[in-house]
């Protein structure tokens, strides 16, 4: 169909790429690709680098751990409506962040990216962030309960530092948990922008 001369119902005459054509032709393609490649980006990234340091964190046998793993997954409960809302209501430089920080004195804050053209896709993202990064905790936590804890004490023995240890031994074993976290988030960015 797409190489017909279809609209909105279908017709079957070929035309070559001239739908193609006129699609690379428009300027809000162009803009809406960017924006796609500026939010799968940020939001793969950050996810997964805040994910992977809040189950590195949580796995340190803390007493409150069932608790914050249930905040840090209460998020994903929620639909992307709701959280846009909530968001919306945040970051309005009449009623959030900006409101708050203002209303406490400093009065020269201003944060207002959501009105702002070229900072309202990071608002999103923000968002995105917010809402995914426990999903992305569950899978790195589940991953670091499945590795076995001799193969860390042998490196403690060794005389290896604990960061190191996590940077060279720990994460390359998360191998299948990045894979998940990241055809996971993918399809979220994708279908959520």
């Amino acid at each position: 169909i797409s190489l017909s001369s279809s609209v909105i119902v279908p017709k079957y005459d070929f035309v070559g790429l001239n739908q193609y054509v006129r699609l690379w032709s428009t300027p809000r393609w162009h803009t809406a690709v960017f924006n796609l490649f500026v939010f799968s980006t940020l939001f793969l990234a950050l996810t997964t680098g805040l994910g992977l340091l809040m189950a590195i964190l949580l796995d340190q046998k803390i007493r409150v751990e069932g608790t914050l793993r249930a905040i840090f997954l209460y998020p994903m409960a929620l639909s992307f409506i709701v959280t846009g809302t909530a968001w919306k209501w945040i970051l309005n430089p009449a009623l959030g962040v900006q409101k708050v920080v203002n209303d406490l004195g400093w009065t020269s804050f201003v944060f207002d990216w959501i009105a702002q053209p070229t900072f309202a896709i990071y608002c999103v993202v923000i968002a995105a962030v917010w809402q995914s990064t426990g999903f992305a905790m569950a899978i790195f936590l589940a991953g670091l309960r499945g590795i076995d804890n001799s193969v860390i004490k042998a490196a403690q023995i060794e005389g290896a530092s604990l960061p190191l240890i996590y940077r060279t031994i720990v994460v390359p074993m998360l191998r299948p948990a990045f894979l998940s976290v990241i055809v996971l988030l993918s399809y979220i960015a994708i279908k959520s922008f």
